[in-house]
């Protein structure tokens, strides 16, 4: 019996060290950093038009986060902080450039492999709590650029 439990026991020590060394993979915010495509978009919980979307892209540094359009000419600038506690990682950004230039805007991010959703307030309102959004509220998802 005595032998059953310690086979038992050496079978499961080394799933912990991996599972911790996966959640802490999954707070990495290093990832984010690079260029992204706009895929899909929603604003005040309407789609944007895929027309509207194409050549958009999204460069992110390990501070800052550039929005720009098909032209390269830039839409929104901020500088940006994360907080991977929870589940669903809070945003908080400070608007450099664009239309919320200024201002300080929150949102929430969720990274899953090559894709990133970002769905944030306007201004001077409380983060959402989904992916989905309301009045006075986006929504973008961005797939990785190939490099």
């Amino acid at each position: 019996m005595v032998r059953t439990l310690l086979v038992a026991a050496a079978l499961l020590v080394p799933a912990v060290p991996v599972r911790a060394e996966e959640a802490k993979a999954d707070k990495d915010t290093s990832k984010l950093v690079g260029t992204w495509t706009v895929t899909a978009a929603q604003k005040d919980g309407k789609e944007e038009a895929a027309t509207n979307l194409k050549g958009k892209e999204v460069k992110i540094t390990k501070d800052t986060i550039t929005c720009t359009d098909k032209d390269g000419k830039t839409e929104m600038a901020c500088k940006y902080t994360v907080d991977t506690s929870g589940k669903t990682w809070q945003v908080s950004m400070e608007c450099t450039e664009g239309e919320h230039k200024g201002k300080k805007v929150k949102g929430i991010m969720k990274l899953d492999g090559d894709t990133l959703k970002v769905c944030y307030a306007k201004p001077d309102k409380d983060a959402p709590t989904s992916f989905k959004t309301g009045e006075d509220q986006c929504s973008v998802t961005l797939k990785r650029a190939e490099k």
